[in-house]
Parts: C-alpha cells; structure tokens; sequence
C-alpha cells in the first residue's frame, strides 16, 4: 500500500475513480428519489449503496496518502499545506462557492452539458484538494498552529515572554535596596492610579486596599520564612553539619538560588573533607606498612652489627666504620619508632589507662632523667612547681612521652648556655605546664606547620632529628584529653599543655 500512495499517477486515477464513482452515485440517487424511478426501488438502493461503500473507501485511500511522496519517509506538506489555514480557506472556499454560482447561472442559461461538466470537475477537485490539505496538516500536527489566528497570539506571547525576561533581568541584576525601592515605586504608583480611579467610591477604594495590604502581608511572610530557613541551614552548616541541605522548595527565587549556592557550598566541603580524611588514612596506612617493613630488616642489621663488635676486629679504620654503623642504624630505629607511634597517635589507635596521676613527681622524675644530657649540650634545666602536688585523670606511661619528647626537642635545638624553663601551675582549676627554651636557629615558620609530620624547626637537618616528636606529643595530648598550644615569639620557643585537674 504504502508503493501505492507515493505514485502521483496512482493517486490522480483514485481521485478520478472517486469524481467517476461519485458522479454515478449522484445520478442513481437522484433518479431513485424521481418520480420516474419508484417501479426500480428494488434495484436501485442497492447499487447506491455499493457505490458510497466504494466513495467512502476511495475517499479515505485518497486521505491515507495525503502528504506521502515516493523516496521520502516523512510527512511532506507542499506550498498550499504550508499557506494559513484562514487564506486558503478563504482562496480555496471563494473558488468553490464561485464555481457553484456560476454553474446555478448557466443551469438556469440552459447551456450545453460539457461546460456545466468542467465546472462540476472545478467543484469536485476544489473541494478534494482542501480535504487533502486538511488531512495534510492534521498528520503534521499544524491544523491549528498554522493559523493568523495562532500566529498572532504565539506572537503576542512571545513579545510578553520578552518583555517578562527582560525585567527579570534588568530587576535581578539590581541591588537589593534598589529592587526595594523599586517595588515601592511600583506600589506607590499602583495606588495613586487606584485613587484616581475609585476616589469617588469609598468602598471599592477600601476594598482594593484591604486586599493590596493582604497581598502584601503575604508576600511578608513568605519572604520573612524563608530568611528564617536560610539563617538555620546557614548556622547548622557553619556548625560542621556538612551533610545538611537547606529546603529550597516554597523559597522565593532569589532566596532558592541563593539557598541552592549554600547547598552547593556545603557539598563541596563535604566532598574536599572527605577527600583529606581518606588522604590522611592512605598516608597513614602507608607510614604504617613501610615501618614496619623496615623495622624487620633493621633488627637483623643491628643484630649483626654487635656480632662484628663483638669480634676481635685489629684495624682501627674497620672499627670505626662498625660504630658509624651501628650509630645510624639506631638513629634509623628511633625513626621507624617513631613513624609507627605517630601513625598510632594520629589514628587513636593507642589505648589510654586513665589513672590519678601526679604531674609534679612526673615532671621531676622526667627532668632527672634528663638533667646529665641537659649539661653535656651546655644547658641548664629551671622548673617551677607548686607546693602541692597536681593531680589528673591520665595515662603516666603516655604522659612520660610527651614530656620526654618536648625535653628532648629542648636538648637538641636549645641555644647552648641557655636555660630551659619547666613551669607547672593551677590555673582555674586547670593544670597548666609550660616548657620554654632559646632556639639556637632562626624559626622562620609558623607554629601550625612546625606541628606537622616531618617539620624540623633546623631547616638545614644538620642535627639529628625526625620531625615527629611535636607532633605525637600533640596526638598523645589529644587523647589523654589534654590540650597542646605552641607558641613562637622572635627566638623563643613555647609549648604549653593544658590538663583538667581531679
């Protein structure tokens, strides 16, 4: 069927067979309905009627291939099927109605059957071609689009849309205080053109300013709403909920957007927060892993290191390459301690026996063990402690870590022939030590990056050093529930550790 209705010359012998079919029906049926044709009823009828089954189905064969052209897929209006549906209307219904009153004028002329024929083809092929064009549009869904009528309106709407773009833009590119006296412009001329209007009429002024201050208070309310929504989500963000997300819906649009920038806000905090916790544990993991591969292969190196010192070794030069070896390779297993117990401290992964603990026979017990190196770096230990002994709720094993790592911090980066002060007091019922010292180096870094892994306050790491002992002593801090505060002021250097005391 479908090679069929793309054929030109197919479908001009169906329109043919329809005007022929047609023209037969109209003479069978005005003969049945004569005077003349009574004594063939019985004939008749029926032959009318097989030929309007056959009008119909040509008819609607002759719709079904309206718009299909051979070699293309598509719906294909042509020029007249592109033309308004008024016009051609008009054009095509005009030729129509002409072409009947001109054949109604030469019926009554009694002219001869051929032109009256050409004019019942005109007629016939007029009124086909408009049904064909109507079909046309109806399958490319334009019947009504394509109309003056829908093009004025789809006009006008665009223009409006426009016009609406237009001041939305002009009106969202102002100032907030300047879209507010902009609506108070508005609303002030608003109600003079009202007064103008109804001054006459009381009532009706009244009513229209009852409703305008209605209309108001709702907007109001809207607006004060969404305030109140944006300030909340905005104080429980700033508060460290990063996975809170501020309703939008119901907000007024410069609210939503701005309410849409604080989710967005929020989310890429969250994302870049959770981006540096799992860089954190991966580096962690990774300090943990290598120390402890490390750590294997180190003991076996030192092990065989006091093998060969134990031997009888004669050449001077060989002994001393065995104690270079054996230094380094201590110095290098203080390091792999080191990294493990801050891979430990950062990740809490060590265990706290919280116990009463005296801070002040701590502190002398800790000064003590260090007073014999204190001398030999050419410094002098000073403390200051209370009369009465402070005491805390802590863990003295990993309390004693961190005074031996801030002391031995003092022992090698102290200015010699100076003094190192260890100060120990109760302040508002909170236990406050203080260890200060002379750097004999410049400290030209700031406090937070020396508390990092691997900061040395010797930028050259000439001395002997890891760079970790400030920053487990900060993570043991922690988690005994202290706090650990570091101060630099010019060559001074200050760590101040605050306790609750029991």
């Amino acid at each position: 069927m479908k090679k069929i209705i793309e054929n030109e010359i197919t479908r001009g012998i169906l329109i043919a067979l329809l005007g022929v079919d047609t023209f037969i029906t109209l003479c069978l049926g005005s003969y049945l309905f004569t005077d003349y044709g009574i004594g063939h009823i019985d004939v008749h009828p029926f032959a009318t009627g097989i030929l309007i089954i056959i009008g119909l189905a040509l008819f609607a064969f002759i719709m079904r291939s309206a718009g299909h052209y051979k070699g293309n897929e598509e719906i294909e209006p042509n020029f007249f099927d592109r033309v308004p549906l008024e016009i051609y209307l008009a054009v095509d219904g005009g030729i129509i109605l002409g072409l009947i009153g001109l054949l109604a004028w030469l019926i009554r002329l009694i002219v001869g059957f051929e032109l009256i024929f050409f004019l019942l083809c005109g007629i016939y092929l007029a009124c086909i071609f408009l049904c064909m064009s109507i079909a046309v549009r109806c399958k490319t869904r334009t019947l009504l689009t394509n109309t003056l009528v829908y093009m004025v309106l789809d006009f006008f709407r665009t223009q409006l849309i426009k016009l609406k773009n237009a001041i939305h833009y002009y009106f969202s590119n102002l100032t907030f205080i300047w879209q507010v006296l902009f609506v108070i412009a508005l609303l002030g001329a608003a109600d003079l053109l009202v007064y103008v209007l109804f001054r006459y009429g009381s009532s009706a002024f009244i009513m229209i300013k009852l409703a305008e201050c209605g209309l108001l208070a709702l907007i109001g309310a809207k607006y004060a709403i969404g305030y109140q929504r944006i300030r909340q989500g905005t104080e429980i963000i700033a508060g460290g909920n990063t996975d809170y997300k501020i309703e939008t819906a119901g907000l007024p649009k410069s609210m939503e957007k701005q309410a849409e920038h604080l989710n967005s806000i929020n989310i890429a905090v969250s994302n870049a927060v959770s981006k540096q916790l799992r860089s954190e544990k991966l580096k962690t993991e990774l300090i943990t892993n290598v120390s402890h591969d490390i750590k294997t292969p180190l003991t076996s190196i030192i092990n065989y290191i006091d093998l060969i010192k134990k031997e009888d070794v004669q050449t001077q030069p060989l002994k001393d390459y065995v104690e270079v070896l054996g230094r380094q390779a201590d110095r290098l297993k203080k390091l792999v301690v080191d990294l493990v117990e801050a891979s430990k401290a950062s990740t809490g992964n060590i265990t706290a026996d919280l116990a009463t603990t005296g801070l002040k026979l701590l502190l002398n017990q800790a000064v003590g063990e260090y007073t014999e190196r204190a001398e030999n770096a050419g410094l002098s230990l000073s403390m200051a402690l209370p009369e009465d002994e402070i005491y805390i709720l802590s863990d003295g094993r990993l309390l004693w870590r961190v005074f031996d790592n801030l002391l031995n911090n003092a022992c090698k980066y102290s200015q010699p022939g100076t003094r190192v002060y260890i100060n120990l007091e109760n302040q508002d019922n909170k236990a406050v030590i203080t260890f200060k010292n002379v750097s004999k180096t410049q400290l030209n870094i700031s406090p937070d990056e020396l508390m990092e892994r691997f900061v040395r306050g010797d930028s050259s790491r000439n001395t002997e050093g890891s760079g970790l002992g400030l920053n487990i002593a900060q993570s043991l801090t922690e988690i005994l529930g202290g706090e650990m505060c570091l101060q630099i002021d010019g060559d001074l250097f200050k760590v101040t550790l605050t306790f609750d005391v029991i």
